[in-house]
């Protein structure tokens, strides 16, 4: 109690003291506060001492507790009257210093150059942020003045590109300095004003200011001056010992400035002359702690002159004495934000008029960037005169570069600065300045940003040059820390380069510099790229798996030749190409282009070279360069849609032998496959497969994606360049899916399907959008279509109706009626006009806003219409039909334009225009597409074979070159959509399906037939024709026989009738032999050749006599449904018949007489056959199967072979009976032992649709297949191991038992390969021998180029 008696007396002692420094109505009031705590301690206290001694030792414990309570609350009240206390008396000092400061403020005026006009408060030009801007940046600089830490910075540089806003937020810290006393100085450099930009000025002004602010200071810094009156004129290592370092020391010395740190604010460091003299002294003072209890907030655009002295080493570095802030790196997003602040509120009152939208301020922050310079002048100048604002906002929105000089001056002035500054005449020589500007020019000429070391090789110059020159230029442009790359800090700089007006001795000719980049490109591609660059050590590799492979990529691509391999071509296109240009870029594809499309293969950047390829095509290179580039294209379209992406080898093994004759540029290959082509145009560019039938597919508007929709329900989206899947199915609908189309702006896809329902569907997010636009009550959607203007959707239902939905509500605008199920819809060009297609054969337009239809229904189809377009123009329809015919219509008038296009032999299932209108695509259920003339209906070409089923879908391009189709066999082809005819002698060949073969009986022939309602003749080992084709027939020929001498051949026609014909002079021998009522379907002489059996759709055989034509006896009744085939037996006393009635039935030859029990089975037979000893018949079957029966019981002998997945067409027996072949609908040829029904090899494949007829040779070695191909082909069952290769499903050829794949053969020329098995193909679409005599591969693969 004594003890705590004597600290209140001694804390009393204290306050009283420091009562007499602070005398004022505040330090009174401070105390009255603290005797208000006081008195109750006190009280309490007294209490305790006034107790008996008994008490107090009876309570001791209870009354320690509450003295210990008391003398903390003595404490906490004492120490919060000193600190308040303290406070008040420091700013009171600090008053009275400032009122003495004024004394002496005239003295230290005279003796100093101070400058009047640079602290902030001086000019209305310096102005701080928009209320409610950069507030995190601000906050962020408050937190750094306001740290008091030992370990504080002491400097702060904040770092930003020209335009960023540094000044404003300098004026912002200083008015918030002012507001909490701890502004000691500022000066805001600038070039405009000349005591401003004086270097010697800057010290002394921070001097004076510091003056105004401490009167300890002051008083320092006039007895320096009393000793150096010339202080001010001298350097500025003396005037910072001895203006600031040796003041403040004497205000340190009086610890008034303990309790906060006041702030010198020194802006645009970059716009005062010689800076680097200022900063090598003043921040090893900061740095050496001779300034400590000041702090240093400083702005500048990034330069060496300042970066070298505040010792920057990273973006993110900060030192123990200076903080570095970027401020061109914050986040763009936020500087937008702010800058969004800004132009609301310098606009609000345009705003509120309604003057300015603010969709219009949003797209004035996109223009701004990050430049808060750009948008402050953005609004003078649209303020700037009333009368012209809307004017002036839609040249600032609308312009490509600000088209009024008013706009664009305060942007030039400040480029132009900055160009003064860094490379002014007076700083660098001519030659010195011209290679600083091509730096400059050539950093806002490539195509995208470089590193230093790119423009270096671009330009030729040393590497530290270019570095140098784009450090000075900092201000507007910078070396990005993360890429290296040198980026412009805003596109207003390039727009100021590119005008002449505007840049003036800085401008940039844009054709000038490109040709520069050109021919830069052209000549470091000529110098680094090679064959082989990265040393791939074997075919057999996948470039990923070669050891170090990304290493030797970088090593031997490196960046600066990437950029020419990626851009030589956007250079071409932006100069103007001279004859230097033309020549060098003939040198560059003579010798060079194979190796930069190497290059952009080990780049993985293949389908970027189509891209460049077209862009270069479309300069005016000269015509044999364009052709060159065209061949190139072609051979590159081939590789990316083919299988050896990832393969860079095969680039040269397998794709340039097939272009050896055409492109006369690989002079120096050799040991490579040897390729033999006959007809060939390069017409199916590439094909992949989807995991369900194609029923419908769509190309977006820039022909980039490709929709397609699946049987499963699925809908896939495809990149059209490589065939690659784009993110994951768009899943949703239950059944599968009919159609789709992609909306005008390419942003939306719209489904129909038999799940009744139509969907919408977001391209990039695969996500559905809105709700479905048909519910379960409804039917089948069997086609939609977008309006013109994507805001309306047409649907066709199998309930006889045509919708009309609007995209955004998904509400109905109305339903029009068909008379029948609608099968196709679509819009007019111009949205006025809705086309349908019907079951009923007819073809109807409504009005698209009235519902009213349109003229009469368009009638001429005689089956159901499947598809139907508008023309470009919108003047014509197109229509395909079941009637297997395209028909073109005048849209106005309902009547038809010219007679059918007929050429297909099933239904049309898909047509559409060509972009120009001038050609029609079609694509039909005989598996091929086929392109008309759209005027005169003729046929462009032959037919694009290759799909293995039902054609469903084909399109063309945005730019007509290509076409694109969709299967049920599960494949999307791109097709070349040149019609070009070879050159040379045009092959001869079937132009329809090949419906029977037949060898010879001295195996040196084939005979064939086919619907294009010919007969041939060919040399069996050749393939070449023998004679002219057998014409006479009038409709599609389906069967063909030789007779056993060989010197006749008969035939069968669905018109009819059966011919027989010379075979060696190919005439008709006697008029044809009528009797039938109905297709003739099978023919086939009698042993002897004195006969003929055929049978017929009008369900009967007859027997004719070949000599005289006349039939033997009455047709052969019994059958109740269609004759599918007949045969003699080897004696020829029977005759063998397969009908649609799942049987089989055996005559006698003579007298027509069904002999035996039926041979029934549980499908129909399609072919029959008797064994060569006439015990055993075989029948082919729609079950997928071949069947062997005794022919005298009509019992089967063993059980059916299995292994076809469709209908079997055609069956054979081998001529010693052991072996039997047979063809179906699933595209391949099988050989079977005929006794056991075991598979003999593996099936033969090649055919590319149904094989429908199949035959062996006389001495069984070989086998005759004809097609639905159009195409006849022979096998060899015989070949030996020698030389023997496979070719798989996916073009790779390997030699068994080696397993690698060692060439690729390109789809277009598989399906038209000679194999050792098929020695002979006979097509009028041209044929392709492969030869491997002498070629490398594997580990020596390298060997095929000799340099």
């Amino acid at each position: 109690m004594i003890q705590m008696t004597a600290d209140l007396a001694a804390k009393a002692q204290e306050l009283a003291g420091l009562k007499d420094q602070g005398n004022s109505s505040e330090v009174k009031q401070y105390f009255e506060q603290l005797a208000g705590k006081l008195g109750p301690i006190n009280t309490k206290l007294r209490e305790k001492m006034d107790h008996s001694a008994l008490r107090r030792t009876f309570q001791a414990d209870h009354d320690a507790q509450e003295i210990a309570s008391c003398c903390q609350e003595l404490q906490t009240a004492y120490d919060q009257c000193k600190t308040q206390i303290l406070v008040k008396i420091e700013r009171d000092t600090v008053k009275i210093e400032r009122d003495t400061t004024r004394i002496v403020k005239t003295l230290i005026t005279s003796k100093l150059k101070n400058s009047e006009q640079a602290p902030h408060d001086v000019g209305p030009d310096k102005t701080p942020c928009t209320g409610g801007t950069r507030i995190a940046i601000l906050n962020e600089i408050m937190k750094w003045v306001q740290n008091s830490s030992p370990n504080a910075s002491l400097g702060y540089w904040m770092c930003g590109m020209a335009g960023t806003g540094k000044s404003t937020i300098a004026k912002s810290l200083c008015l918030m300095l002012e507001e909490q006393e701890l502004l000691a100085g500022s000066f805001f450099c600038s070039w405009q004003i000349p005591e401003c930009r004086e270097y010697h000025h800057i010290i002394p002004t921070i001097a004076y200011q510091l003056a105004c602010y401490s009167y300890t200071f002051g008083d320092t810094l006039q007895k320096v001056l009393e000793e150096d009156q010339n202080i001010a004129l001298k350097e500025p290592s003396i005037q910072v010992k001895k203006l600031l370092i040796q003041p403040w020391g004497a205000v340190m010395k009086t610890k008034r400035f303990g309790g906060h740190v006041p702030v010198i604010v020194i802006d645009a460091l970059d716009e005062c002359e010689k800076i680097s003299q200022v900063l090598k002294a003043i921040v090893p003072a900061i740095q050496d702690k001779q300034l400590l209890g000041l702090k240093f907030f400083f702005t500048s655009r990034p330069g060496k002159d300042v970066s070298s002295h505040l010792q920057i080493e990273s973006e993110t570095s900060c030192s123990r004495e200076i903080k570095n802030f970027y401020l061109h790196n914050v986040e763009e997003s936020l500087v937008q934000d702010d800058i969004k602040k800004f132009l609301q509120y310098e606009l609000k009152d345009e705003l509120q008029n309604h003057q300015i939208t603010e969709k219009q301020i949003q797209d004035l922050v996109k223009i701004s960037g990050k430049l808060f310079i750009y948008a402050a002048t953005t609004v003078k100048y649209i303020k700037g005169a009333e009368e012209w604002q809307k004017r002036r906002l839609h040249e600032v929105l609308h312009s490509v570069q600000g088209v009024n000089p008013l706009h664009n001056k305060p942007m030039d002035e400040l480029y132009s600065k900055i160009f003064e500054g860094a490379i002014s005449i007076s700083k660098r020589t001519p030659e010195e300045r011209k290679e600083s500007l091509r730096i400059a020019h050539t950093v806002v000429s490539t195509a995208t940003p470089v590193t230093c070391d790119t423009i270096s090789q671009l330009l030729g110059y040393d590497i530290e040059t270019v570095r140098a020159i784009i450090i000075s230029l900092q201000s507007v442009m910078y070396i990005n820390k993360e890429d290296n790359k040198v980026y412009t800090f805003h596109a207003s700089f390039s727009d100021y380069m590119f005008s002449v007006e505007r840049s003036k001795e800085n401008y940039c000719d844009q054709f000038v510099h490109q040709i520069l980049l050109e021919k830069a490109c052209l000549f470091i591609m000529e110098q680094k790229l090679c064959f082989n660059m990265c040393n791939l050590p074997s075919s057999f590799q996948l470039d990923k798996e070669v050891e170090d492979i990304e290493e030797r990529i970088t090593t031997n691509i490196p960046e600066g030749l990437e950029y020419c391999c990626y851009f030589w071509a956007h250079h071409l296109g932006n100069c103007r190409v001279d004859e230097a240009v033309k020549n060098m870029l003939e040198t560059f594809i003579q010798t060079k282009i194979i190796f930069w499309i190497e290059a952009m293969f080990l780049l993985n950047q293949l389908p970027l070279c189509l891209d460049i390829l077209e862009m270069a095509i479309k300069v005016h290179v000269g015509e044999k360069n364009k052709k060159m580039l065209k061949q190139i294209k072609e051979m590159v379209n081939m590789c990316i849609l083919g299988k050896i992406q990832g393969r860079t080898p095969h680039l040269y093994l397998s794709i340039v032998p097939f272009f050896l004759e055409e492109i006369p540029i690989f002079d120096k290959f050799h040991k490579l496959m040897n390729v033999s082509k006959a007809g060939k145009t390069l017409r199916q560019l590439g094909a992949w497969s989807t995991p369900s039938e194609i029923h419908c597919l769509s190309l977006s508007p820039d022909g980039t994606i490709l929709a397609t929709g699946l049987e499963n329900g699925g809908i896939m989206t495809w990149d059209m360049k490589t065939g690659v899947q784009k993110g994951d199915p768009f899943q949703g609908h239950s059944s599968s899916v009919m159609s789709v189309a992609f909306s005008p702006d390419g942003e939306r896809i719209v489904s129909g399907s038999w799940d009744n329902t139509v969907r919408i569907w977001d391209v990039r997010t695969n996500a559905l959008e809105g709700d479905l636009l048909f519910q379960r009550d409804s039917d089948w959607v069997t086609s939609v279509a977008f309006s013109p203007n994507g805001e309306r959707i047409v649907s066709g239902l199998d309930d006889r109706t045509v919708r009309i939905w609007h995209v955004e509500t998904s509400a109905p605008k109305g339903d029009l009626f068909s008379s029948n199920c609608v099968t196709s819809v679509a819009f007019s060009p111009d949205g006025e006009k809705i086309v349908a297609g019907s079951r009923n054969r007819t073809v109807r337009v409504w009005n698209a806003e009235t519902g009213a239809p349109q003229g009469d229904p368009f009638q001429g189809h005689s089956d159901g219409v499947t598809s139907v377009a508008f023309s470009p123009d919108g003047e014509k329809i197109v229509s395909g039909s079941h009637d297997n015919t395209v028909r073109v219509w005048n849209a106005g008038t309902s009547t038809p334009e010219g007679a059918p296009f007929q050429g297909h032999s099933h239904s049309i299932s898909s047509v559409a225009f060509s972009p120009d209108g001038e050609r029609i695509v079609s694509g039909s259920l005989d598996n091929t597409v086929r392109v008309w003339n759209a005027r005169t209906g003729a046929p462009e070409g032959d037919p694009f074979q290759g799909h293995s089923g039902f054609v469903t879908s084909a399109a063309f391009f945005p730019d007509g070159e290509r076409i694109v189709s969709g299967s049920r066999d599960n494949t999307v082809r791109v097709w070349n959509a040149k019609t070009d005819v070879p050159e040379g002698d045009p092959l001869q060949g079937h132009s329809g399906t090949v419906s029977s073969v037949a060898f010879s009986p001295d195996g040196e022939k084939i005979v064939s037939s086919s619907h294009d309602k010919t007969v041939r003749v060919w040399n069996a080992r050749t393939g070449a024709p023998e004679g002219d084709s057998l014409q006479g027939h009038s409709k599609l020929v389906t069967s063909v026989a030789f007779s056993p001498d060989g010197e006749r051949i008969v035939s069968g026609s669905y018109d009819n009738t059966v011919r027989v014909w010379n075979a060696r002079t190919g005439a008709p021998e006697r008029d044809p032999l009528l009797g039938h009522s109905d297709g003739v379907t099978s023919v086939a002489f009698s042993p002897d050749g004195e006969r003929i059996v055929s049978g017929s759709w009008d369900k009967t055989v007859r027997v004719w006599n070949t000599r005289t034509g006349a039939p033997e006896g009455d047709p052969f009744q019994g059958h109740p449904h269609s004759i599918n085939s007949v045969a003699f037996s080897p004696d020829g006393e029977r005759i063998v018949s397969g009908s649609d009635e799942n049987r089989m039935r055996v005559w006698n030859a003579r007298t027509g007489v069904q002999e035996g029990n039926l041979f029934q089975y549980s499908s129909s037979p399609i072919s029959v056959a008797f064994s060569p000893d006439g015990e055993r018949i075989v029948f082919g079957s729609q079950d997928w199967t071949v069947r062997v029966w005794n022919a005298r019981t009509g019992v089967p002998e063993g059980d059916p072979f299995q292994g076809h997945s469709d209908w079997v067409t055609s069956v054979a027996f081998s001529p010693d009976g052991e072996r039997i072949v047979s063809g179906s609908h699933d595209n391949t040829v099988r050989v079977w032992n005929a006794r056991t029904g075991a598979p003999e090899g593996d099936p033969l494949q090649g055919h590319n649709s149904w094989v429908t007829s199949v035959a062996f040779s006389p001495y069984g070695e070989r086998i005759v297949s004809g097609s639905r191909d159009n195409t006849v082909r022979v096998w060899s069952i015989q070949n030996g191991k020698d030389n023997y290769w496979t070719l798989d499903y996916d073009g790779w050829i390997s030699f068994p038992p080696n397993p690698h794949k060692l060439f690729w053969i390109p789809p277009e020329f598989s399906n038209s390969l000679c194999t050792p098995q098929m020695p002979v193909l006979i097509s009028r679409y041209g044929y392709t021998h492969i030869s491997f005599d002498n070629c490398v591969y594997g580990e020596d693969w390298a060997q095929c180029y000799d340099d």
